[in-house]
C-alpha cells in the first residue's frame, strides 16, 4: 500500500473557451447585421446615383449644382434659376435640393451671395453631410 507523499493543489484550468465562443458569436452576428443593412440599402444607393437632370428644360433655365457625396455616397442637385441670379430678391431665396435616399435639403442664399455668384464669385453652403460649392462655370453667361 502506498501513502500520499504530500498535498497537491489542483486548479481548474479554464482556457476562456466560453468567452471565445461568445466573442466569435458576437462578431458573426455583427457581420450578418451589416450584410442585411447593405442589401437593404442597395436599391436606395442605386436610386441616389441617378444622373442629374440634363437635356431638359431644367438645364436651360437653371444653374445645376451637385453636392459632394454625403452619407451612403449619395448626392443631391440644387437647381438655382438663372432669373434669381440676374435679379436677386432682397430677401434672398430658399431652395430645396432634389431627393436622394428618401430625403431633401433646404439651402438659403442671401441676396449678396446670389450677386456674388452672378459676378463670378463662389459661395459654399453646407447641408447636413453635403457640401455645395455654388459658382458659374468659366465662360458661363452672366449679366
Amino acid at each position: 500500500m502506498t501513502t500520499p507523499s504530500g498535498i497537491m493543489n489542483v486548479h481548474s484550468m479554464d482556457d476562456g473557451g466560453d468567452e471565445a465562443i461568445a466573442s466569435e458569436r458576437r462578431k458573426f452576428m455583427k457581420a450578418v447585421g451589416v450584410a442585411v443593412l447593405t442589401v437593404q440599402c442597395l436599391p436606395l444607393m442605386a436610386q441616389a446615383s441617378e444622373n442629374p437632370p440634363t437635356g431638359s428644360k431644367n438645364t436651360a433655365d437653371n444653374l445645376i449644382i451637385q453636392s459632394g457625396p454625403g452619407a451612403f455616397s449619395h448626392v443631391h442637385d440644387l437647381l438655382i434659376p438663372y432669373a434669381v441670379l440676374k435679379a436677386p430678391p432682397l430677401e434672398g431665396v430658399k431652395l430645396t435640393t432634389t431627393e436622394a435616399v428618401f430625403h431633401q435639403h433646404n439651402i438659403a442664399l442671401t441676396r449678396e451671395q446670389l450677386i456674388s455668384v452672378n459676378q463670378g464669385g463662389t459661395v459654399t453652403q453646407k447641408a447636413s453631410s453635403h457640401l455645395f460649392v455654388i459658382a458659374l462655370a468659366k465662360g458661363q453667361h452672366r449679366t
